[in-house]
């Protein structure tokens, strides 16, 4: 009797089942240390418009906006239309909301379901956008001036993820209106 066979499967080393990712694999480092540097070039530039301003230019959402904008430029919700505008159309229902005058705790929550509802309508859904809807509730945010501020904001991510994407060769945007 012979030695049994050896298949290349038999000569790889086991893992446990639960170690085996059905993940997409990583992508290259050069295309993730672009979108690092894509998204602290666009968080750097409006950091520095609060510093210099003091004004609410830098706020979370952003961060999360840029993530998809970089790492997502196929994604609906990465599209300038959706980054700008649900942005803004959030923000402006915070603001509303807030001008209703009721608890902040209860506004935060009326005004992030009623952005995802009228960016729906709107047909421009971006997530984080819900989160900046939260934000124009608070009462330390400048109303009107919020709205403003937030566009411009989202408007800078937008232009640095078109050059972080032009380097990285992804097509960004699919469509802009």
């Amino acid at each position: 009797m012979g030695s049994p066979v050896s298949t290349p499967e038999s000569q790889a080393p086991s893992r446990p089942r639960w170690y085996v990712s059905s993940a997409p694999p990583r992508q290259r480092l050069t295309v993730i240390a672009v979108e690092t540097l894509a998204s602290l070039v666009a968080l750097v530039i409006v950091a520095a418009l609060t510093a210099v301003t003091h004004d609410p230019w830098l706020i979370p959402p952003l961060a999360a906006s840029m993530a998809l904008v970089v790492g997502g430029a196929h994604f609906p919700l990465s599209q300038p239309r959706n980054v700008i505008g649900g942005h803004v159309m959030s923000a402006i229902v915070g603001v509303l909301v807030g001008m209703i005058g009721i608890d902040s705790l209860w506004a935060g929550a009326l005004a992030g379901a009623l952005a995802l509802g009228t960016m729906k309508l709107l047909r421009i859904s971006h997530s984080p956008a819900a989160a900046t809807a939260m934000i124009a509730v608070a009462p330390a945010i400048p109303r009107w001036e919020f709205v403003v501020l937030v566009g411009c904001a989202a408007a800078i991510l937008v232009v640095v993820g078109l050059a972080g994407n032009k380097v990285n060769g992804a097509k960004y945007p699919h469509y802009w209106w």
